[in-house]
């Protein structure tokens, strides 16, 4: 994985945008170990902009260190993802009521071709399911890219930058840890929770068109808790496995 080179202007900000980004959306995962030089090197800037950053991200509680030269981004617990999950999900019910309330015809649009997108990569892996072949992992993570655009459309339709900002703090995974529980799920058979929240999608969407604020409040928020309790279940049973290979 490569991280942006950084410009000479303000670089530890930079280094602090760019090093927190990584963290949010998975590039660098929890638990991760790392240096000041070595990230030192991946940003090429000197370590002294990263040594800033650092000490930013640790006061956030995102990154830990373990020694007097030693950190590592910070672990996060199933009851924090469970915590971050609640909260994640009022945050989604938040922004499809404000989505409801200024989606312009071309964003609506747009959701509808990503649903479709979705749809038809729905069907590829419900067909393969049913004639008894392997799922495709491609058409798996066609449909997750397909509904996480979808979100994002409907969060951008809520045209909040606090919100936005908000959201992107409390989720509590990441999107190559939600596309890696989903290919895990679709490999083990597990498809029924996954197919009763996709069709929620249109549900929502017909409230957002309906301009109909409170249902899509209803929708979106119900639509997450489901999510993120599943998602928190399978970093629960990973954990276990986790403990009883160390015993």
């Amino acid at each position: 994985m490569s991280l942006p080179a950084l410009s000479s202007q303000t670089l530890s900000d930079q280094a602090y945008q760019a090093l927190r980004a990584a963290i949010v959306q998975g590039d660098l995962p929890w638990g991760e170990k790392i240096t000041e030089r070595g990230l030192a090197e991946r940003l090429g800037v000197s370590p002294t902009p990263v040594r800033e950053a650092l000490r930013r991200l640790e006061q956030e509680q995102l990154v830990e260190r373990t020694g007097p030269r030693s950190l590592r981004v910070a672990a996060v617990s199933p009851l924090v993802r469970s915590e971050s999950g609640t909260m994640e999900a009022a945050l989604e019910g938040v922004a499809a009521r404000f989505a409801a309330q200024k989606a312009t015809p071309e964003q609506l649009d747009r959701m509808q071709r990503l649903l479709d997108e979705a749809d038809e990569a729905a069907e590829t892996l419900r067909a393969d399911r049913d004639a008894g072949r392997t799922l495709s992992a491609e058409q798996t993570e066609r449909l997750f890219n397909a509904v996480r655009d979808f979100h994002r459309e409907v969060e951008a339709a809520a045209d909040n930058t606090q919100l936005s900002r908000t959201l992107e703090q409390v989720r509590a995974f990441s999107r190559s840890e939600r596309l890696s529980i989903a290919v895990a799920q679709v490999t083990a058979g597990r498809t029924a929770g996954q197919e009763r929240r996709y069709h929620q999608h249109h549900e929502l969407l017909s409230a957002l068109h309906a301009r109909d604020a409170d249902r899509a409040d209803q929708l979106a928020r119900a639509h997450a808790l489901s999510a993120a309790g599943e998602l928190v279940g399978w970093d629960q049973a990973r954990e276990a496995l986790s403990d009883t290979a160390v015993d």
